[in-house]
């Protein structure tokens, strides 16, 4: 069996645990905290990012207004 056969999740999970570390950075968390959303990303995938997301726009939302 191939990579291909498994559907090649793991990579996809990584990505999402690599961005969630580094919003996590932008947003200013400790590194326990990276480390946490590091974790929450391998384990919600995309769901973890766009949580990070959210609260990145809203901080930058109330910088520019």
């Amino acid at each position: 069996m191939t990579y291909a056969t498994y559907g090649g999740g793991g990579a996809a999970l990584l990505l999402c645990a690599v961005v969630s570390a580094r919003w996590a950075l932008e947003l200013g968390y400790g590194e326990s905290r990276q480390l946490v959303c590091f974790l929450g990303g391998c384990l919600l995938g995309p769901l973890m990012p766009l949580i990070l997301y959210l609260r990145l726009a809203r901080r930058l939302k109330g910088v520019h207004a």
